[in-house]
């Protein structure tokens, strides 16, 4: 048995007290609403695929500012075991209108408000978990570290997240 990972990234996505969410239009979660986001491809931070699944899947571009959860998993995915990595950011709206761009993974965009989306039996269970995360606090999390970091090994760029926010004492 071959096992297999995969590692992805979503947002939740404020504009004027509403978060953003798209309708799946393929897999086991057809239909239903949730969080953007999507698959990180080969050799890319999980804030450059954030940021770039966002923009196309719904023409909005928004940027990371601190993680509010990580789902880990294991699935079966035929004969093999998948470990999953889903890693959530809140992230905030910079611009772009309401478009879906990909034109096939996407069937809905729209911005809700939390509490609509809470109540919405047609919202992922997972995405109502990280909105609700969202909302309980907005000094918790792992805050993206503003200062740039000294890099002495071969690694091409450093995104660094800790509990303590810029300019905090721990």
């Amino acid at each position: 048995m071959i096992d297999l990972h995969s590692v992805s990234a979503g947002g939740v996505i404020w504009k004027d007290g509403q978060v953003l969410l798209v309708q799946v239009n393929y897999g086991s979660n057809k239909g239903l609403w949730m969080l953007p986001g999507g698959l990180l491809n080969a050799g890319e931070s999980l804030e450059q695929a954030v940021v770039r699944e966002v923009v196309e899947e719904t023409g909005v571009t928004a940027l990371p500012t601190r993680i509010i959860g990580i789902r880990s998993g294991v699935r079966q995915a035929g004969d093999r075991l998948e470990t999953g990595i889903y890693v959530v950011f809140e992230m905030s709206y910079v611009s772009g209108e309401l478009s879906a761009l990909d034109g096939n993974e996407i069937a809905g965009i729209k911005f809700v408000s939390p509490n609509c989306i809470l109540a919405d039996p047609e919202v992922i269970d997972l995405s109502k978990h990280f909105v609700r995360t969202a909302m309980a606090s907005s000094t918790t999390g792992l805050f993206r570290t503003e200062q740039q970091m000294a890099i002495t090994t071969k690694y091409i760029l450093y995104d660094v997240y800790s509990t303590a926010q810029a300019g905090s004492k721990d």
